[in-house]
Parts: structure tokens; C-alpha cells; sequence
């Protein structure tokens, strides 16, 4: 029977689902009175405390009597602890003068045998034991307390002992010492912190640095975390101490009070509350701001993305997040606290204070200072004793989760929250969290704490709130379940795990939410009736129910044995019930299996003892979900289906059989299961199956999948080109996926003759456009090296201009770099620099490379980055030199339009210097770009228009040449292109414009000499073009004078020198500052050029009075404006 309750508290709702998960139930007398203090042993056994005894009971054997040991006062509290196999006990004895005294005692050896041997007793810190002492003998060690204990438990990962004394927790940690004496080692407790709570600690939990505490009406669990900052401020300001001391000890004028010990001075103290103060600011800044209870905007009517608790989500390079305190409605958008609760970490200073306080004891010799350890809390929840009448809180369960991939993992470096934090077990490796809860009468809270290296960098989710039919005594959690023991028997609740334990199971690609959130109703799978059973207790694969029995002069006891089932028959139990209601209530069915599918989860995670393989279980129960999810009308949902079938590790065509051709998400779920990457090759079989299911639903999805998918392969080719084919003739304008699909099958069909007349049923731009959506088609990978495909070479060979059009922006989006594709076009199309080859292949390269330049020669993030571009760019060279040898002479082979329209290429890379057109071949031609002697740049006084008319006479060669100049003008060759081209201009003389070339790759200061002794003609123009200030000039114009001065009168070239001398000095007499021309000038040549020099001064002279005579007329009209 499927039922829905609304609890009286809160708003909660409970679905209630009869589940068989218990396999056997033993009862069993105690022989003795007992149920003074009940907890778990080793295994299954089962510890009773009695009068002054504790039995020892197997429930594996129904609750038989085992043993027992004796204690020295009647028992509490029992406390069992797996590292170190001991048991604690709280103790009372009745005092002389009424009330009771309280002792905490810890007993070694509990489980040996211990008949008609004595029970040997020491205190521990104190007292060590005997050097004659046997080991196996029982051994009681008392903790030396100065309060009344309330309460008492340990840490199972470290054995350390906690004890609640009023306001106080006090740590004892567990240690292993050696005997001085006989060298014997034995284990003890050191006292070694002290926690000053703000409220009466009525029970505590400890795992590691963790700690948790309950009252009446308030709950906190706080980490103790290192202040680093302030540790190593302290350690600097004690070595600062000891030098300040020796140096007082070496003074002769010494006094009393100076030579006695030092104290911490005023300053010290000072500097260490600054560090402090700095420390507590840098992690308020990371704290979480928390609302109050006032004051809400409603928001349930909005529409919200949730961001869920569970599951793996996308990284975020960005930590920081906003919460706003006064929404409700929007509890899925963050840990947003109730009335009353905090959700931190925040210091525990601005909620409730903790005084943490180190105790020095024997291991530790050196007196830590105060605030070296800090409190952070994590949560924080007060109930109003006049609002809020469910309380107290009781039942504190804090448990570690381990990441256990992270710890079977050899070499893994492990993950505490601080390596040396005496706290943390040495040993602990993978923790990653922890799992919290606690309870009032009617409600449980379940809170999850993911860990961080840093303390203020953890998080905290709410891991489900549970409301009880009747009010709760005891609880006991497993990893999947929670039992609570309440006023009408024992019910049974399903948990949610730790996140770390739900993703745990995930493919590490698989980005994925996982169901059941913490607010939807948790499952009450079992309600059993008991009567006066006072406590509760789980061990390995029982939960123990003692009950009181008041029958008889004395009370007895009874043990109720409920033997748990496995992970995997609670699982199969749970799809049971579900499928029963499957078709009556569908919510139902999929919470059930979401809950079987969490109890799989979890037990894999923790590794359980099971005899069914729950890897396998899993993959069902995935299967079982995507099936669900693949029945249902959205999107989202058909994206969940396919995530699970990707867990279930189900091929498409097994998907296809699992579902009916009706199916909503049959069409989508199959396509996104075709189309992702990690999904296995299909066998012909398989592949032929999802084709036929496709060809009756969703024909048209024919083409995307066999364009991107990666697994569908192997198929009938024929069959393929049918539906396509269909699809076609349906509408007059082909669609660009079904055209290409059909010439990507003619492909592999070896029919590469009709894929060009396939392609050229499609317009350009439609053609580029279905290339670049599906760009993987266009490159292979051969031996880790990319290639072109042959549909790429298609394309090269019948639509050039389409195949640069996708290659220019597929590299210049970064998909492909310049480099990789010069090495898959060369590896297909070799180059070569002679015959008939080069007019072809080189050819296209050329224009290619030419055409990506022209886009993106002038884009920064292109050009910085060398390792990209700098092999294109040495094969661009090797080309343009080719070209000047007669390489491409024959222009049959050129593209005719990319050829005229290369006319404009001339600074395609740079603009070139204007006195390459002074040196030949155009300085013999007459065809340079700018006359050599034209006041406004051009040839021989030809206007602009007229220069371009000339330029576009231009051979190709002379192109080449005017292109290879703007290259060589840019930073895109590197130093060894440039050291090429040097040496085919040395090499080559006759070349045509071997001589700028060579000018171009010259030292600057090489290139002056070069072009003084061969072209000084062109000098003034180099200046004009190199330099930038006047000042620039003063090597040019000491080596022009240099050089005139050292020929001789009847040298022809004399004039020449003298005419170019005359015409630099003319230049600088307008540009330059008289102070830079007189530095300029050699000052041993000032007598000789005292003309220019006069005329300098004149024209600054002349600069001087138009700027007076312009500022005095902008006052003057100022002055009028006024």
C-alpha cells in the first residue's frame, strides 16, 4: 500500500513504502540485568553494561553470551573505538554525602581472556604501567578529569577521547608510548585541549579536527583549524626574544629586573594580535553572509534554474558567490539557512564564541601561545524555547567520508585538512568530508561537509530533513538508511549520501545531476512496533534493540537481533515495490528506483560485503531509469535518459529494443547516444538495427549521424543513400546536411567522381557554411600527425575558393593552427621547386597562405604567437624566392581571378620602405611604386592614379618581388628566414631585386653601409624611411662626411656624395632643433657647414615668432570671447 503523509511538523512530506529489508530477527534474555550503557564491539558483538561487568554478546549466534569484563563502578555510557580496540566508559559511584561521582575510564584488552586474571589499573598521563605487567591482562585506565563528565565518546579515526564537562570539552589523544624500563610499549591518553563552549554540552562528537555539540536547544560543529599566519608570527617574534635576551646578557650595565627571564612584552603582544587581526580580516572576507528570519520576498512563483546538491558540475574558475538573505522560495540556489540556522564556514566568534585552549603535556614540551588553534564554524542552529517547542536535540552523529578511489590509488598524495594538525590521523588518507546529524523529537537535519584545504574555503549542503510519525529516542545510521527508535517502534528512512559518494560512480567525462534532491520526500521503507526498547544500536550486519522487560521481581532485558539485508537485496525489494506501482503511480515508481539506485551507489562507495555484483546492479538500475526518464515530454529529462544509459554502458541498439517506437525520447535519447564521443564502435549488426529504426521514426536524423557520429561506421551504404536520397526528393532546395551526408557515402563507397557533382548542387556560402558545422570531416590523424581527408581533397581539387574559405577560419578560430595545416596540405600535395609540379601545388599553397594574411596579417593574436605560423611562413619564402628564379612563369596554371586581384598584395604583410623603389629593378625600369625624385612620392612627377597603372603592369615576378619586400618588412620571418634570403641574394646577384633583398636583411647599421657604397642616390630616402627623430641621423651624416671627405678630387662619385650631402643636411636644416642639428653635425665640420648651420638657426628663429605670433592671437581672441 502506497501512502502520503504530511508530518504535524514542519511541511515535509514522508511517502511510505513497505519494504521487507530486514532478513531475520533474533530474540534473546539477557541472563542478568543489564542496559546500563550499550554500544557495538568488534564485527558484530554487541557490549551490555551490567552490574559492575559488561557482557560481551555475538549476534551473528543470536545475542549469545560471549564473555564478559568487569569495571569498577556501575556503567553509563559505553563507548567502543576500532583504533586502538578499547572501550570507554562513563562511570557513577555514589557519593558519601548524596549525588553521585562521575569517572571516565578506558579498558585495554577487553576482549582477551580475562578469567581468574587481575585487572591492573594506572592513570592516564600519570601513571605508567608495570615493567613486569602482562599485555593480554585487562587493563583499566582512568582520565584524570577536574569536572563532573557528562558525556563521553572518541574519534574512530584517531582514538581521541572526548569528554563533556558542563561548558567544557576536553581531547585526551590516543598514543603510543614505550616503557622506560622495560621498553614494553603501551597505549595512553594525554590531555591536550580544552573547548570552552557557550552553552551546557549535553552530548559531543569528534571525528579528527571536526567537532559537533548539542544542548537543550542549540547545535554546533565547528572545525579547529591551524591559524598558520599567526604560528609563524609567534615563531619570529620568539627567535627576536632570544637575540634580544643574549644581547641584554652581553650588556655590562645589567639590572635586576633585566636579568631575570623576559615576558612578552607590550609590543610583542601588539604585533601578535596584528597578525591575528589580519588573519581573522582575510577569512571574514571569504565568510558567508547569513540573513536573518525578517523580512522575506516570496519568490516560489519565479522560475528557477536549480542548481542542485548532488552531483558533478562544471568547473568554476570563480569561488565567490552572492547569497541574498531575504529570499525564500529559491532554497535549490545555495546553502541558504532556515530561521535560526547558520550555514557556514564563519568564524565562530560572531555566532558562538568557542575558547579553544592547548594543555601542555609531556609530548608536548613547548607551551603553544594562545589563538595558534581557532574555531570555524560550519553549522550553527539555536531553537527558541517560546517559538519553537520541539526540542531537545539529541542524537549528534558525525561521520568521516573518504574518497576511496583516492586511497587505493598507490603514491596518492594524501588530502588532510592540515598535515600537521595534531588532530588529524597521520594515516587518514582521501578524507573529503563529512557527514552530520542530529535531531528534536520530531525532526531529524542531515547536513554534508565537503573539506577544503583551507578551512574557510569548505561548503556545506543540507542532506534531508526527516519527520518522524512519533517522538524519537535513538537513531543509528547506515550509509543508506537512517532507523530512528520512536515512541511507537522502530522506522526505517532512506538517506542521502555524502555528494562525493553519489558522484563516485560517474564516467569522469560525465557532467550529470543526480536525483532525489535533499527537499523531496525521503521513504519511509519500514515501521516495525516495539515496546519499552531503550536504546538502539548498529553494528557490521545487525541492528540491536534492548528492551526493558518488568515482568518478575527484577528488571530484565531483552535483545531484538535484526539481521540487515545486503545492498543488493534491498535494492531488488525496493524495484519490486516500485514496479507495483508503476502504472498507478508513476512518481512512485521513480523515486523508489532512485532510492534503489542511491543505496547501489553507496554501498559500492563504501565497499560493503555483498555477495551480488553491485557494478552490475547498477548498470540495471541505470538502464531502469533511462527507460523511465526516456517515457517522459521534456528535454531535460531525455537528457538525464541518456546520461544514464551512458552509465548503464547499454549500446544504442540495446536501447532500441528496450524501448517502444512510440516513445517520446526515442528519437532524441538515441541521437545524443549515436553522437557522443566516448559511445563504442556499433557492429554491422548493431548499425543496421538502429538504421532500420530510424528510417521508420526519424529518417531525417539519417544524415547528422552519419556526419558526426563516431561509432556508426560500419553500415549498409546502399540502404543509407536510399533514405537520403528519399529525404531529398522531398523538398525542391536540397538541405546542405542530407547533400553532404551523400557525398561523404559516395566517399566510402570509393565513388569520389560523383562527390563533386554531389557538392555543386549547393550554393557557395551553403557549402561553407555545413563545412564549418561539421569541420572534423575535412582532417584526419595519421601516426599522430593531421591529414588532410579526402573529402578535403575534393574540395581542393574542384572548389579551391570553398576550401579556403574554411580553412582561413578554421585557423584563424584556433581550430587548426597555420603550421598543422601547411604540414597536412605538403604531405598530401608535395612542393617542389622545378617542373611542372610547382605551377600547381605550389600554386595553391601560395594563394592559400596569401589569402589568410590578407584576414588576419594584421591580427595581434595571430601574429604573437610564432610557434603557430613560422613554418607557413618559411614555405611562404622559399615560394616568393622560386618565383624570382622563373618558377611560376607560366600563368596557364594560376588562378585568374586570385591573380588580378594580386595586383593589391603589394603591402599585404607591411608597408615597404619608400627607397626600395630608388634601387633596381625599379629604379632601372622606371616602375617603382615612388619616383626617386618626385616631391610627392611617385615616378618621375606621375600622379598616384598613374603610379597604380604602372604598378599594375607589373610581371609576376616583379610581384613576387614587391610582395616578398613587404614580408621581409614585417616581424613575421623569422631570424634563419631572413638569413636564407641573405644568402640567395649573395648567392644570386642576377636575381631580380637581389639587391633589396639583401638590403632588407642586413644589420641596420650593415644596411647603411650597404646602400652608401651602392645606391647613394637613395640615401636621404632611407633616412626618411629607417629614422624617426632627427637625432637618428648623426651615424648617417658622420659616415656620409666620412666617406666624401676620403675620395679623392677627381673621383666622379664625388659630386654625387656632395649633392646627397647637401640634400640630407637640407632636410634636417627644416626637421631638426638647432641643439640636435649642431649634435648631428660632426663639431669639427662646424666652420665648414656654418651655411647650414645659419640657416638652421634662421628657420628655428622663423619656428619661434609664427608660434609667439599664434599664441598672442589665441589670448587676443581669448580676450574678446570674454
Amino acid at each position: 500500500m502506497h501512502l502520503e503523509l504530511k508530518c504535524h511538523w514542519g511541511s515535509k512530506m514522508v511517502r511510505v513504502i513497505s519494504v521487507h529489508h530486514f532478513t531475520r530477527q533474533d530474540v534473546a534474555g539477557l541472563e542478568r540485568s543489564g542496559g546500563r550503557g550499550v554500544t557495538r564491539g568488534k564485527g558484530d558483538i554487541l557490549l551490555v553494561g551490567g552490574e559492575h561487568t559488561v557482557d560481551i554478546r555475538n549476534l551473528k549466534q543470536g545475542g549469545a553470551l560471549q564473555g564478559s569484563f568487569p569495571t569498577v563502578d556501575l556503567v553509563q555510557q559505553l563507548v567502543y573505538c576500532e583504533t586502538g580496540n578499547f572501550v570507554v566508559t562513563l562511570e557513577t559511584k555514589p557519593a558519601r554525602h548524596g549525588g553521585d561521582h562521575k569517572y571516565v575510564r578506558i579498558y585495554l584488552h577487553w576482549d582477551q581472556d580475562n578469567t581468574n586474571q587481575p585487572m591492573r589499573a594506572r592513570i592516564a598521563g600519570r601513571v605508567t604501567p608495570s615493567s613486569q605487567s602482562n599485555i593480554t591482562n585487562l587493563e583499566m585506565v582512568e582520565i584524570p578529569l577536574r569536572k563532573p563528565a557528562e558525556f563521553v565518546t572518541c574519534c574512530q579515526s584517531t582514538g581521541n577521547v572526548a569528554v563533556a564537562c558542563g561548558i567544557n570539552v576536553t581531547i585526551f589523544r590516543f598514543c603510543h608510548k614505550t616503557h622506560d624500563i622495560s621498553k614494553i610499549k603501551f597505549i595512553d591518553f594525554e590531555e591536550f585541549m580544552e573547548l570552552d563552549m557557550s552553552f551546557i554540552v549535553k552530548e559531543v562528537a569528534i571525528s579528527e579536527d571536526l567537532i559537533g555539540c548539542v544542548s537543550e536547544s542549540e547545535a554546533h560543529i565547528f572545525q579547529i583549524t591551524i591559524n598558520s599566519s599567526l604560528l609563524k608570527g609567534t615563531s619570529e617574534e620568539k627567535d627576536l626574544k632570544v637575540e634580544e635576551k643574549r644581547s641584554k646578557s652581553r650588556s655590562k650595565s645589567k639590572t635586576r629586573s633585566s636579568s631575570r627571564s623576559p615576558g612578552r612584552s607590550i609590543d610583542s603582544l601588539s604585533s601578535v594580535g596584528g597578525l591575528r587581526n589580519q588573519n581573522l580580516n582575510q577569512q571574514e572576507e571569504s565568510c558567508v553572509c547569513i540573513r536573518d528570519a525578517d523580512d522575506y520576498v516570496d519568490l516560489s512563483e519565479m522560475t528557477w534554474i536549480p542548481t542542485l546538491s548532488y552531483g558533478r558540475k562544471r568547473h568554476n574558475d570563480d569561488s565567490r558567490f552572492l547569497l541574498f538573505p531575504s529570499l525564500v522560495g529559491a532554497a535549490q540556489c545555495g546553502p541558504v539557512a532556515e530561521p535560526g540556522e547558520i550555514i557556514g564556514p564563519v568564524s565562530s566568534s560572531r555566532w558562538s564564541s568557542v575558547r579553544v585552549k592547548v594543555v601542555g603535556s609531556a609530548s608536548t614540551p613547548g607551551k603553544l601561545p594562545a589563538g595558534v588553534f581557532e574555531a570555524v564554524t560550519l553549522i550553527h542552529r539555536r531553537a527558541d524555547h517560546n517559538t519553537d517547542p520541539d526540542i531537545p536535540f539529541s542524537n549528534l552523529k558525525l561521520t568521516a567520508v573518504y574518497d576511496t578511489k583516492a586511497t587505493k590509488k598507490e603514491n596518492c598524495p594524501s588530502t588532510p585538512r592540515r598535515p600537521s594538525h595534531p588532530l588529524v590521523s597521520s594515516s587518514s588518507r582521501g578524507r573529503v568530508g563529512a557527514s552530520v546529524f542530529f535531531t528534536t523529537p520530531h525532526v531529524g537535519q542531515l547536513y554534508h561537509i565537503t573539506l577544503a584545504h583551507h578551512a574557510y574555503a569548505s561548503s556545506v549542503v543540507r542532506g534531508g530533513v526527516f519527520s518522524y510519525t512519533a517522538p524519537v529516542y535513538s537513531v543509528a545510521l547506515e550509509p543508506s538508511l537512517l532507523h530512528a527508535l520512536t515512541l511507537t517502534g522502530l522506522e526505517t528512512y532512506t538517506l542521502r549520501p555524502h555528494p562525493v559518494v553519489v558522484v563516485s560512480h560517474l564516467p569522469e567525462d560525465l557532467n550529470m545531476i543526480v536525483p532525489p534532491h535533499w527537499e523531496e520526500t525521503v521513504c519511509l521503507v519500514g515501521l516495525r512496533p516495539f515496546l519499552n526498547v531503550e536504546s538502539l544500536t548498529l553494528t557490521d550486519s545487525c541492528l540491536a534493540l534492548l528492551a526493558a522487560n518488568n515482568e518478575g521481581g527484577d528488571k530484565a532485558h531483552t535483545v531484538y537481533s535484526l539481521h540487515l539485508p545486503s545492498a543488493g537485496s534491498l535494492y531488488k525489494e525496493m524495484v519490486r515495490v516500485g514496479r507495483t506501482h508503476r502504472s498507478a503511480s508513476p512518481s512512485t515508481y521513480l523515486h523508489l528506483l532512485l532510492e534503489a539506485h542511491l543505496v547501489l551507489t553507496t554501498a559500492l562507495h563504501h565497499n560493503l560485503p555483498t555477495e551480488e555484483d553491485l557494478y552490475s546492479l547498477l548498470q540495471d538500475s541505470s538502464a531502469l531509469l533511462g527507460d523511465y526518464y526516456a517515457a517522459c515530454e521534456t528535454e531535460q529529462e531525455w537528457k538525464q535518459a541518456t546520461q544514464y544509459y551512458q552509465v548503464s554502458s547499454l549500446s544504442p541498439d540495446a536501447v532500441v529494443e528496450r524501448l517502444d517506437s512510440q516513445c517520446p525520447g526515442l528519437v532524441p535519447v538515441l541521437t545524443s547516444l549515436l553522437l557522443h564521443p566516448t559511445t563504442p564502435p556499433l557492429t554491422p549488426a548493431q548499425a543496421n538495427c538502429v538504421l532500420e529504426t530510424l528510417e521508420k521514426v526519424a529518417p531525417e536524423k539519417v544524415s547528422t549521424i552519419i556526419l558526426k557520429s563516431t561509432c556508426f561506421k560500419e553500415y549498409k551504404k546502399d540502404k543509407v543513400l536510399a533514405i537520403i536520397k528519399q529525404e531529398l526528393s522531398k523538398s525542391t532546395e536540397p538541405r546542405p546536411t542530407d547533400v553532404l551526408a551523400l557525398a561523404l557515402v559516395f566517399l566510402d563507397r570509393g565513388s569520389s567522381e560523383q562527390v563533386s557533382t554531389v557538392v555543386a548542387s549547393l550554393r557557395a556560402y551553403q557549402l561553407v557554411v555545413v563545412l564549418l558545422q561539421h569541420s572534423e570531416l575535412l582532417l584526419t590523424t595519421q601516426e599522430g600527425a593531421t591529414r588532410l581527408s579526402p573529402l578535403a581533397q575534393v574540395l581542393v581539387e574542384h572548389k579551391k575558393e570553398v576550401f579556403t574559405e574554411v580553412f582561413v577560419s578554421l585557423i584563424g578560430e584556433g581550430t587548426l593552427s597555420l603550421n598543422e595545416f601547411v604540414d597536412a596540405f605538403v604531405a598530401v600535395y608535395p612542393i617542389v621547386s622545378c617542373g611542372p609540379e610547382c605551377n600547381t601545388h605550389s600554386l595553391w599553397l601560395r594563394d592559400f597562405l596569401e589569402k589568410f594574411f590578407l584576414e588576419y596579417a594584421h591580427n595581434p593574436e595571430i601574429t604573437e604567437q610564432r610557434d603557430r605560423y613560422d613554418r607557413a611562413i618559411t614555405v611562404l619564402v622559399s615560394l616568393y624566392l622560386a618565383s624570382l628564379m622563373g618558377a611560376f612563369g607560366d600563368k596557364s596554371k594560376e588562378d585568374p581571378n586570385w591573380s588580378d586581384q594580386r595586383v593589391a598584395l603589394k603591402e599585404l604583410y607591411a608597408p615597404r620602405p619608400t627607397f626600395l623603389g630608388l634601387l633596381p629593378p625599379f629604379s632601372q625600369e622606371q616602375l617603382g611604386l615612388q619616383g626617386p625624385c618626385g616631391e610627392d612620392g611617385t615616378a618621375d612627377g606621375k600622379t598616384p592614379p598613374e603610379a597604380e597603372e604602372v604598378g599594375r603592369s607589373l610581371s609576376s615576378s616583379l610581384l613576387h618581388l614587391v610582395v616578398l619586400q613587404s614580408l621581409l618588412s614585417s616581424d613575421l620571418p623569422s631570424a634563419d628566414d631572413r638569413v636564407n634570403v641573405l644568402k640567395f641574394a649573395t648567392s644570386n646577384p642576377t636575381a631580380i631585386g637581389a639587391q633589396s633583398l639583401r638590403v632588407l636583411c642586413l644589420e641596420p647599421s650593415q644596411q647603411l653601409d650597404y646602400v652608401m657604397q651602392e645606391y647613394p642616390h637613395a640615401l636621404l630616402q632611407f633616412g626618411k624611411d629607417m629614422y624617426e627623430t632627427p637625432l637618428e641621423w648623426e651615424e648617417l651624416v658622420a659616415k656620409l662626411i666620412s666617406h666624401k671627405s676620403s675620395l679623392p678630387e677627381s673621383d666622379p662619385s664625388l659630386q654625387v656624395y656632395t649633392n646627397v650631402l647637401n640634400d640630407v643636411l637640407g632636410e634636417l636644416v627644416l626637421t631638426a632643433p638647432l641643439d640636435v642639428f649642431l649634435r648631428v653635425v660632426p663639431s669639427a665640420r662646424h666652420e665648414e657647414f656654418r651655411g647650414h648651420i645659419r640657416q638652421c638657426h634662421s628657420a628655428a628663429l622663423a619656428a619661434h615668432l609664427q608660434n609667439s605670433f599664434m599664441t598672442y592671437a589665441h589670448n587676443v581672441l581669448a580676450q574678446m570671447s570674454k
